[in-house]
């Protein structure tokens, strides 16, 4: 998570070499921390188990947040992303007030959508460092081929993001609604039974 202020400044300055290396060696850091969680014995915390995919979060949207003004990211992909996050916090929120503690698994296409998130913010740092922008990277990631491989990752982080924004809405609608049944149908079977 420390790692995040650096990248988007980076990102910001339009130093997008050194930005990706910084995001590479977060996802190896990451996946370090990740594997010793699992194959180490008491490796894996509660608050790790709770902290490390905020930290992913906050990286990524820190990414997304810089890549926007820097002008490798359209606007409108950025208030989308940073929307359905928020939209999910919000929901989460409402549903822990209204009925305490539930725990939220991931779903298939918001993994999906994260996966196309990533994958977007390494392709235009990319693009950003080969020269697409003025860097110097080199030839091959300022290239059309590469450019269009940038831009179909842009559309596809899109409709993703969408997608499991919709999903998570749907998700959490089902969580409110299952609750209030369930409190319904007690308090009239314990009317009738009095």
């Amino acid at each position: 998570m420390l790692s995040a202020p650096l990248a988007g400044w980076l990102v910001l300055e339009r130093r997008f070499g050194l930005a990706l290396a910084i995001t590479f060696l977060a996802a190896a850091s990451d996946w370090l921390d990740g594997w010793a969680a699992r194959h180490i014995d008491h490796g894996q915390t509660e608050i790790g188990a709770v902290l490390d995919p905020i930290a992913d979060k906050v990286f990524l949207i820190t990414l997304f947040l810089c890549c926007g003004p820097a002008g490798l990211i359209p606007i409108w992909l950025v208030s989308l992303v940073l929307g359905r996050d928020l939209v999910i916090v919000a929901g989460s929120l409402l549903i822990r007030w209204r009925r305490g503690p539930v725990r939220f698994l991931p779903l298939p296409v918001g993994k999906v959508s994260t996966f196309f998130q990533i994958l977007s913010v390494i392709l235009v740092l990319l693009y950003g460092w080969g020269g697409g922008l003025g860097g110097w990277g080199g030839a091959l990631f300022a290239s059309a081929l590469f450019r269009l491989m940038k831009n179909l990752a842009l559309a596809q982080t899109a409709f993703f993001t969408a997608l499991s924004g919709a999903a998570y809405i749907r998700r959490g609608i089902e969580i409110a609604w299952g609750q209030g049944r369930r409190q319904g149908t007690g308090v009239r079977g314990q009317a009738a039974e009095l």
